[in-house]
């Protein structure tokens, strides 16, 4: 199972494509399942679990992205929205109660709320080894040395805020077709991470956006 486990959509704030698009280039770049993970929202992984039931080809996992008050955690497979500012410890035990997968994300980009870059000793589920984002950057290089180190799982993601970003960095899941065994297989190990940088012009176009858009906020 190739999977993109970590993508935003317009209900994050800070990016474009819409839950469907997402869906469909999911799907032309041969993913079997995707996670919306928007910031501090669950509203797109929602539309896009309704969505994708037109397909039979591809899965959607319920997924956020939890601002806790020391950094980012991705939350998989749970059923509700989690408060943002809570501790990482508390953040982690809802995710857990719920059995939910529990992943840092970009775990030493500071300037992106690195969760490790702060706390090195939580108990989560898996690290974001590749970010497409910063494939060729300190920070995977740090999270993959890591994740050895302590034998969590390895992913894998795009961390795509651009439709054309998706797929650029992906996990491949030793799992059956189902949502269930992608989050048993994650937890357990099953995963091998790989993938390309995000295409270049679309990390500039995020840059622009984002300046317009404090103009706009000032």
């Amino acid at each position: 199972m190739i999977i993109d486990p970590h993508i935003h959509t317009i209900y994050s704030g800070d990016a474009t494509g819409a839950p469907r698009e997402i869906i469909e280039r999911a799907r032309t770049v041969g993913l079997d399942a995707i996670a919306i993970a928007d910031h501090n929202t669950m509203k797109g992984s929602l539309i896009a679990q309704r969505e994708v039931k037109d397909f039979k080809d591809i899965l959607v996992i319920p997924a956020m992205e939890i601002s806790t008050n020391k950094g980012h955690i991705v939350a998989l497979g749970i059923y509700e929205e989690i408060n943002k500012g809570l501790s990482p410890e508390e953040t982690l035990e809802l995710i857990h109660e719920m059995n939910g997968v529990a992943i840092v994300p970009h775990p030493f980009v500071r300037y992106r709320e690195g969760l490790f870059c702060k706390i090195k000793d939580l108990k989560v589920d898996a690290i974001e080894t590749m970010n497409s984002r910063y494939i060729f950057g300190y920070s995977n290089w740090k999270a993959k040395k890591l994740a050895i180190e302590k034998n969590i799982p390895e992913i894998g993601a795009s961390d795509s805020h651009f439709v054309g970003a998706v797929g650029s960095c992906v996990t491949d899941v030793d799992a059956d077709f189902s949502v269930e065994d992608i989050l048993i297989s994650i937890k357990s190990g099953k995963t091998t991470a790989y993938g390309d940088r995000t295409p270049l012009p679309l990390i500039i176009k995020e840059v622009i956006n984002k300046k317009i858009k404090r103009v706009y906020e000032y």
